[in-house]
Order: C-alpha cells, then structure tokens, then sequence
C-alpha cells in the first residue's frame, strides 16, 4: 500500500486458534490487526449465545496473551463504555494486556466525550502502558462534538479517529445506508476528516462494505485524497483479502458521486433484498453476512426491518 496509507484488518476472537496464522500472514503484508471484542461476537436474535461470543473473545485474547508475538502493529477494539460488556472487557485487559502480546492502541466505540476517552486512561495507565486511542464516531452526538473531544485531547491520548458508519447509520435508523458512491457518505466522511487534519490525526476510515469491488475502493481512496491531500489516512477491511492490500497504485480514478434516491418503494424493495441475503448468507458463529457481493452487518439488517415496518403501512 502506499507508505501513507495504513490499512487495518478487523479480526474476530471468536474462532481464536486460528487467528495466529492470519496475523503472521497480515504482518507479512504490514496491515495493522484490530483484535475485536465488539460488533463481531454479537447475535442479534439470541442474547444468550452473545454471552457466550463474548466470553469466547475474552478467552481468545487470554490465550493470545500466551504466545509469544513480535508485530508491533496490533489493536483491540473493546465495547462501549455504556456497554454491559465493558466492565468485563477491562477485567480481562487488566489481567493480560501486554503478557506476550504488545498492544498499540485501544479501539473505543460510540464516544462521544472526552470524558470517556479520560475514563480509560485513568482505568489502564495508557500513557504508561504507551498505548494510544482511537475514538469511534458513531452517532450524531459524537460528530457534532468531535473538534471538542480533540480539542481536549492535551495528553495527545489519540492515535487517530475511525468513522463507524454502520452504527452511526442505525442510531438515526438512515435507510438506505449511504455507499462510498453517495454523496451522503462523504458529507460525514469529510466532516470527522477535517477535523483530523485541523488537529493532525490519523483518519481512520470506516469498513469498505462491497466486497466484489476493488475498484471502487481504490476509487474511493483517489476521492478523498484528491479533496484532502493533507489528510493522514488509514482504511478498514472486515474481510480478508488480498485484492485490497495493493502496494502501488495510482491515485487518478475519478468517482462518481450521487445522491440517494428518496423512492419509497425502490428502498423498500432494496431493504427486503438486504434481509434476504443477511439471513441466507449468516454463518453459524457469526454477527456480519458476507454474499459474493457485499459484506452485510446486523445493524442494516436491522435498519432495513425497521423501514419496512414504518413504511409498509403507508
């Protein structure tokens, strides 16, 4: 990739075991790792068996805490503050955070605060444990106080800023959810990006949901830095593949950008082919749906529901 572009893989510590060999494989490639205890080990129609996936990733960190492993380039993502998972995410990093495997810095969704960010640094001595922040803008409080948030940041705790387009897509229940094709999309995307150069952080974009489609990922990218050159980027995949790790392109492709289409019945019929393929293609074990064209998480299976329901009865 090029050498001011950091991409970052999501991996899920439900499936443990086999995590050891994708994070030498990805180290290989110099992609960053987030270890996720988050959106990835949660079911949405059995609260129980979500207990049981988040118990599993607090098992799976521990037995990473075991193995000896030298990338220095490997994140978690824990859950909410205002979580009821949250009190044993940090049970669990207290007892094994940097046994056997370095941490460079901590994934915090739905901030919305600074006061969360100083909430985890007073719980796990960052600065001593030299381990950054990364907030996770994920709702419309959060982007309206996002310059305050870095403004405040005097101990220079963030690493950078990650745009969580889906949950910030569920919390104003937004359908259809904008694409990196739509003019919606970019709107929030520039506004959190602006920031991160007024403030000289790293922007961390959110995941590139259409899996069949490097092209308009790499289209995606020229389009933002083109409009913001200055801007120290990073990218998010939840699936791997290699198509997205290419180490030299050229930043030339134009994309094309458009606005939503407000057609109650296209969107209605887009929401039903949404739950559709989440339903069919959701494996066993698994939060997020993966067809062979999109990557589909919980939260638009869930805003999808929610519209037909609302909107069915006009």
């Amino acid at each position: 990739m090029n050498n001011k572009i950091q991409i970052f893989q999501y991996l899920s510590l439900v499936r443990y075991k086999g995590v050891l060999k994708i994070i030498k494989k990805l180290s290989k490639e110099k992609v960053a790792i987030i270890l996720d205890f988050e959106d990835s080990s949660k079911d949405i129609f059995d609260a129980k068996n979500t207990l049981k996936l988040k118990k599993k990733c607090r098992e799976g960190f521990e037995f990473l805490s075991t193995k000896k492993i030298s990338y220095g380039n490997i994140f978690i993502r824990i859950n909410s503050i205002k979580s009821k998972f949250f009190k044993n995410d940090i049970v669990c990093l207290k007892k094994f955070l940097n046994k056997g495997i370095k941490i460079k810095g901590i994934f915090l969704p739905k901030v919305d605060k600074y006061k969360d960010l100083k909430l985890l640094d007073n719980i796990l001595k960052l600065k001593k444990n030299k381990i950054k922040l990364i907030p996770m803008i994920e709702n419309r409080k959060g982007l309206n106080n996002l310059e305050n948030i870095l403004l405040l940041d005097k101990k220079k705790l963030i690493y950078g800023v990650h745009y969580g387009h889906f949950d910030f897509c569920l919390s104003g229940r937004v359908w259809p959810f904008p694409e990196p094709y739509h003019k919606e999309f970019w709107e929030i995307v520039f506004k959190i990006a602006n920031n991160c150069i007024k403030y000289k952080v790293r922007f961390i974009q959110t995941p590139f949901p259409i899996i069949n489609n490097p092209k308009l990922f790499y289209k995606s990218i020229s389009y933002l830095k083109r409009n913001l050159p200055k801007l120290n980027l990073s990218l998010t995949l939840v699936n791997f593949d290699e198509r997205f790790f290419k180490k030299n392109y050229i930043l030339n492709d134009k994309l094309r950008v458009k606005k939503i289409s407000n057609e109650i019945n296209y969107n209605i019929k887009f929401a039903k082919k949404i739950m559709k393929t989440y339903l069919d293609t959701k494996k066993d074990k698994k939060s997020f749906s993966l067809s062979d064209k999109r990557f589909i998480p919980p939260h638009q299976y869930l805003v999808a529901k929610y519209f037909i329901k609302k909107n069915e009865k006009r």
